[in-house]
C-alpha cells in the first residue's frame, strides 16, 4: 500500500513535489486549482510539463486530485450543479494532463429531496464530466452518512445507473467509514466491511483510500479527521487496514489535521508508514507460525496412521 498525503500546490503547481518528498510520500493528492472557488484556474503548459517531470524523478505514483469541496453533484439548484459539473469535469482534464489516476469527489447533499431525484442528478452530472475529459476516472467518495455517498448501497446505485464500468470507481476514507458506523478497529471488524463492500460495490471499484483517524466516535455521522493514532480509531486499526488482503495494495493518502494543526505533515506519514511495516512482520510471523503449526498436525496425523 502505497502512502501519500493531500499536498499544498501554493506557488507553482509543481511546488507540490518537493513538499510531498519532504513528508515522504510515495503517492500524492492535490487540489487541481481552489479548493474552495468556483474559479477555473489555467496553468502554463510549462509548469504541468514541469509538474510531470519532477513527479517521474520521484516516483510518486499515482497522482490524484480531490474536486473543489463546493462540489454538490445532487443540487437541485441548476446553477450550482452546472457549476460543480463544471469544476469536476475540469479537474478530470487536469488530471488527464498531468497523467493522474482520477479525481476524488464528494457526491454532496440531496439538499431535502428524494434519494431517487438526488441519485438522478448525480447520475447525470457524472456522465456530463465525463464527457468533457478523456482518461482519468472519478472515484466517489463515501460519507459519514450525513450526505449523500453513506452506505454502499447508494454508491451502488450510482454507479450502476450510470452504466460507466472503465472510467468510474470509489474511494472510501477511514474516518467516514467509522462515523458511517464501521467498527474498524479490528480486523474482524475490518473484514466485515471489506465483505459488505465487496457484496454491495464490488472490490474491484474499490481504487483508493483515505486513511485518516476519526475525532469523532462511531456511528456518529460526523466527519471530523484525527491524526493517526491521536483518535477514536487508534493505530491497532490502521495495521489491520494494512493487513488486509483487500486493501495493502491501494493506494492511500492521509488529510489528517496535522501535529501543528497545518494540515498533513511528515509525522502522520511516518507514523503510517510505522504501523504498515509493524502489519507486516505480523502477517509474516502469523504465516509462519500457521505454517509450523500445520507441519506440526501432519506429522501427528502421520504418526496415527502408521
Amino acid at each position: 500500500m502505497p502512502i501519500g498525503a493531500h499536498v499544498s500546490i501554493a506557488g507553482k503547481i509543481y511546488d507540490a513535489i518537493p513538499r510531498a518528498r519532504a513528508l515522504g510520500c510515495e503517492c500524492l493528492q492535490i487540489f487541481y486549482g481552489s479548493p474552495r472557488q468556483w474559479r477555473l484556474v489555467s496553468y502554463p503548459f510549462g509548469d504541468l510539463a514541469e509538474f510531470r517531470r519532477r513527479r517521474a524523478e520521484a516516483g510518486l505514483d499515482p497522482l490524484v486530485a480531490h474536486a473543489p469541496y463546493l462540489v454538490n453533484l445532487g443540487s437541485a439548484d441548476p446553477r450550482l450543479r452546472q457549476r460543480s459539473i463544471a469544476a469536476l469535469a475540469h479537474a478530470l482534464q487536469g488530471m488527464d494532463v498531468l497523467r493522474g489516476l482520477a479525481v476524488i469527489s464528494h457526491v454532496g447533499s440531496a439538499m431535502g429531496r428524494p434519494w431517487p431525484e438526488a441519485r438522478a442528478r448525480v447520475v447525470q452530472a457524472i456522465r456530463s464530466a465525463l464527457r468533457e475529459s478523456a482518461r482519468a476516472l472519478i472515484l466517489l467518495e463515501g460519507s459519514a452518512g450525513g450526505s449523500l455517498g453513506g452506505t454502499f448501497e447508494e454508491l451502488r446505485e450510482i454507479l450502476d445507473e450510470t452504466g460507466e464500468d472503465r472510467r468510474l470507481g470509489i474511494c472510501l476514507d477511514s474516518a467516514h467509514l467509522f462515523a458511517a458506523g464501521w467498527d474498524l478497529r479490528t480486523p474482524a471488524g475490518v473484514s466485515a466491511m471489506v465483505e459488505a463492500c465487496d457484496r454491495t460495490v464490488g472490490l474491484r471499484r474499490l481504487r483508493a483510500l483515505h486513511v485518516n483517524d476519526s475525532k469523532a466516535p462511531l456511528g456518529s455521522h460526523l466527519d471530523r479527521h484525527e491524526n493517526i493514532g491521536e483518535g477514536t480509531i487508534g493505530r491497532a486499526g490502521f495495521r489491520a487496514i494494512f493487513v488486509h488482503p483487500a486493501l495493502r495494495d491501494l493506494p492511500s493518502f492521509i488529510e489528517t489535521p496535522g501535529f501543528d494543526r497545518a494540515g498533513p505533515d511528515r509525522k502522520n506519514v511516518q507514523r503510517l508508514k510505522r504501523l504498515r511495516a509493524e502489519a507486516r512482520r505480523a502477517e509474516a510471523h502469523g504465516g509462519t507460525a500457521a505454517s509450523a503449526a500445520g507441519s506440526q498436525r501432519r506429522r501427528r496425523e502421520e504418526a496415527a496412521a502408521r
